[in-house]
């Protein structure tokens, strides 16, 4: 019964955590062991190595975010998902025969997704494993037969495809990694190191506009100072989800961001305080933070008048959602209110000036509020 309870729970965090006995990827050891590296003659890309791997480092870009795909894979294997692709494989029909032409494994080969503004427009990568990237073209045939691909040569590739505003081009292109120094020794680290690819896509927003996404790639050097300094936002930045940021623009009424920074990391701790994790079988606490530096400072009671407004917001969603469950029983009830007790007991906030910080950290939430909900759970679905 505790592990239906925990799926839940784990749909709900929708973020890293992974349990004390991760699975190993198909064929992998405790370790995945790594390729050597090998020189790249012409273009490619070159990973940020800090506690954790980044692929791509936008410079200058006015929003980036990354994700890694071993947090991803976590998080599916507590809500009993079998392969970590199951998700995209229902994206289409055609994705499983368009992966299979190349000998891709979307759950055990993908490494990160992201997105970063590319000159004005959003260019999109997804980072992996592809043992044959000559094949990419026979991908793309068979994942959207409609948009034959036209193969420009040096793993570019352009379709055409319809758009809410007519036609649209879009532009594929296949850039190796090129690994340099060594790759962080943690579990999730390893696992991003056996990526060989990364593959952009650009043109989504029907401009028809032929972006090179490696022109808006910083320098090694720069692309460290803007990892370190987004890392900055989690107090301790290994086991790392996602990282982001976003330049200026405006806010609320009044108020412009000035920038913004946001971190999901899911450290690995022993686990003596965080009573939702313990109950999850994970090792980790999962640490959400998002940071807003304002113009101007904002006062405290604006900073509990817009949480205010923000909890009535998805209050009004969660109990629209609520009613759509009405008549189902007790149990639905017990979910709903297990949601809410881990969405507003593991919250923080935090005003200096003019930098706003909102918190959630898996380790806040009481373990009486936790024994409480499992209780309920029991007195629901009976002993286990």
């Amino acid at each position: 019964m505790r592990k239906t309870w925990v799926v839940v729970i784990a749909a709900a965090l929708a973020a890293g955590a992974c349990k004390s006995k991760e699975a190993a990827p198909t064929g992998g050891s405790a370790q995945p062991a790594l390729p050597a590296p090998k020189k790249i003659d012409g273009p490619s890309v070159s990973p940020t190595l800090t506690s954790a791997v980044t692929f791509v480092t936008p410079k200058g870009a006015a929003w980036w975010g990354e994700m890694n795909f071993a947090c991803y894979r976590a998080v599916m294997s507590l809500t009993g998902t079998k392969r970590a692709g199951e998700a995209f494989e229902r994206l289409s029909p055609n994705v499983v025969p368009a992966m299979t032409a190349a000998g891709i494994d979307l759950g055990r080969d993908m490494a990160a997704v992201g997105a970063f503004d590319c000159g004005g427009s959003p260019c999109m990568y997804v980072v992996g494993r592809l043992d044959h990237p000559e094949k990419m073209g026979e991908v793309l045939k068979t994942l959207m037969p409609s948009a034959p691909a036209k193969d420009l040569g040096k793993g570019h590739y352009q379709l055409e495809t319809p758009g809410v505003r007519g036609p649209r081009t879009l532009h594929v292109r296949v850039v190796p990694i090129q690994w340099g120094a060594d790759v962080p020794e943690d579990r999730w680290s390893r696992e991003a190191g056996q990526a060989t690819h990364v593959v952009f896509l650009g043109g989504i927003d029907g401009k028809n506009v032929d972006l090179d996404p490696l022109a808006s790639v910083a320098d090694p050097q720069s692309a460290l100072a803007t990892v370190k300094a987004a890392e900055g936002v989690v107090a301790d930045p290994n086991g790392r989800c996602i990282l982001g940021t976003v330049g200026p623009r405006d806010f609320l009424p009044g108020y412009k961001l000035e920038r913004a920074r946001f971190g999901v990391v899911a450290p690995e701790r022993d686990g003596a305080n965080d009573g939702l994790m313990n109950l999850m079988g994970s090792k980790r606490t999962l640490d959400v933070e998002v940071e807003l530096t304002l113009s101007p400072a904002p006062t405290p009671a604006e900073v509990d008048a817009w949480i205010a407004q923000g909890k009535a917001y998805l209050g009004g969603i969660g109990d629209s959602v609520r009613g759509q469950f009405a008549g189902q029983g007790d149990l639905m009830d017990v979910y709903f209110d297990m949601i809410t007790v881990i969405g507003t007991k593991s919250f923080r906030h935090e005003l200096k000036g003019n930098v706003l910080t909102f918190s959630w950290r898996s380790d806040r939430v009481p373990a009486a509020d936790l024994s409480s909900i499992e209780k309920r759970l029991q007195a629901v679905m009976g002993q286990p």
